[in-house]
């Protein structure tokens, strides 16, 4: 495998840690679901692709990328664990596929390389699944018996912390990726441990202003332009407020840039998403639980209201059902 292509959070640097165990001589790139069919172009040899999402916008342009590498000869991997966009047809696509929305792409790509790596790697896979909230698997529970668990949530904390601190620093995140690839713990790279103690004292002050600055409008929490993490902003705001949804946003010239949360089996935020943005010439999904979205800034007021309408339905549907 010459080419590793990864998305840049926990889940998407320890697959890639996994993945550049097993091809040590591959080059390591991050990218993201809609500039991944732009990225896919600089590549010219074998390539495995973890934790990026088919991204339904550039889902075509995607596909003649994958296509091209395959009609060249190449070997194509592509792992994921995020919902699927509608139409994908498994058959026709030009790549081989590991798929399954309930294990993170560490796990999944730990169990494609298991006979090229070493089991050593699975602590990667584990550490993945914690900062994918995808600890409670079969197959994580059965790599756990190996491990002392309590200290692995331990090195989890420190690597989920200094991967924050990195912010779209991908140099940095390629740094880590290698550092444990060669089966090295976060705790033992003092650089790492110092990022992580910074960011969690960053995050004890994010969380007090939280506190402090949180809107609720019916079952949605927010907070925007905080200049910190958005998917941190909408797990506090959410749990703050009491709120069925909380949402990080920030404004990014004529947009708004969300992340949003949710712990209610009732509410599919990658469906919802899907369904309100469009509409209001935007774009999101992501998980049922955690997904991504962006509408033009002048639409934000009307998104949280359809939100919360698209919110009591699901409830009332899913009371019914019991």
């Amino acid at each position: 495998m010459e080419w590793i292509i990864s998305h840049g959070d926990t889940d998407g640097i320890c697959s890639a840690g996994i993945a550049l165990s097993a091809f040590k001589n591959a080059k390591l790139f991050f990218s993201h679901p809609i500039g991944l069919p732009e990225d896919l172009k600089n590549v010219d040899g074998d390539v495995i692709i973890c934790d990026i999402a088919l991204a339904r916008d550039v889902y075509q342009e995607t596909l003649k990328e994958l296509r091209r590498l395959k009609d060249d000869g190449r070997e194509v991997i592509y792992i994921d664990h995020h919902p699927l966009p509608e139409g994908h047809d498994p058959s026709n696509f030009p790549a081989d596929m590991v798929h399954s929305v309930n294990s993170c792409a560490s796990e999944q790509t730990y169990k494609k390389l298991e006979d090229k790596v070493s089991p050593d790697m699975s602590r990667l896979a584990i550490i993945g699944a914690i900062g994918d909230y995808l600890d409670k698997t079969h197959e994580i529970e059965k790599l756990l018996i190996r491990w002392e668990k309590r200290n692995l949530y331990f090195e989890a904390g420190i690597l989920i912390q200094a991967i924050e601190s990195t912010g779209r620093n991908y140099q940095d995140k390629r740094e880590i990726a290698y550092f444990i690839s060669n089966d090295k713990t976060p705790s033992s790279d003092e650089g790492l441990v110092r990022k992580a103690i910074a960011a969690s004292i960053v995050e004890e002050d994010m969380r007090k202003r939280i506190k402090e600055e949180v809107v609720l409008r019916g079952n949605v929490a927010y907070v925007i332009d905080l200049g910190w993490s958005l998917g941190k902003s909408a797990v506090y705001s959410k749990g703050l407020a009491g709120a069925l949804v909380g949402i990080g946003a920030e404004h990014r010239k004529d947009y708004v840039e969300m992340s949003l949360r949710t712990h209610s089996d009732a509410i599919d935020l990658n469906f919802l998403l899907k369904r309100i943005t469009t509409k209001m010439g935007g774009m999101g999904g992501g998980h049922p639980k955690a997904a991504g979205a962006r509408i033009p800034r002048e639409k934000f007021f009307q998104f949280i209201a359809e939100l919360n309408e698209a919110i009591i339905e699901k409830i009332r549907e899913h009371n019914e059902e019991y």
